[in-house]
């Protein structure tokens, strides 16, 4: 398992790309919901949040499987924010 805060560079790296992804559509992309963007916006900042609190503070136990089943919800909540960057345009 990689060490916690490769974990937590990774997770801040993806977040800040669909972040700056989320922020040009909504300034340069004609069409583009302003509000369900910035409400995107709040979701990926709520998300980053999220995940970091769960990496530092870890379950006690199994944390193998701690790591994989924090993994596994941080690639579905991704996927769903990706889908919904994909339908920001009117």
């Amino acid at each position: 398992m990689a060490s916690r805060r490769n974990l937590k560079k990774d997770i801040n790296y993806v977040i800040g790309d669909i972040f700056t992804e989320c922020l040009i559509y909504k300034e340069l992309v004609p069409g583009t919901d302003a509000q369900a963007a910035d409400e995107l916006i709040v979701d990926l900042l709520r998300i980053d949040n999220d995940f970091n609190a769960r990496i530092s503070h870890t379950e006690p136990g199994n944390a193998k499987e701690y790591y994989r089943t924090l993994i596994k919800d941080f690639q579905k909540q991704i996927s769903e924010v990706i889908d919904k960057l994909a339908k920001l345009k009117k």
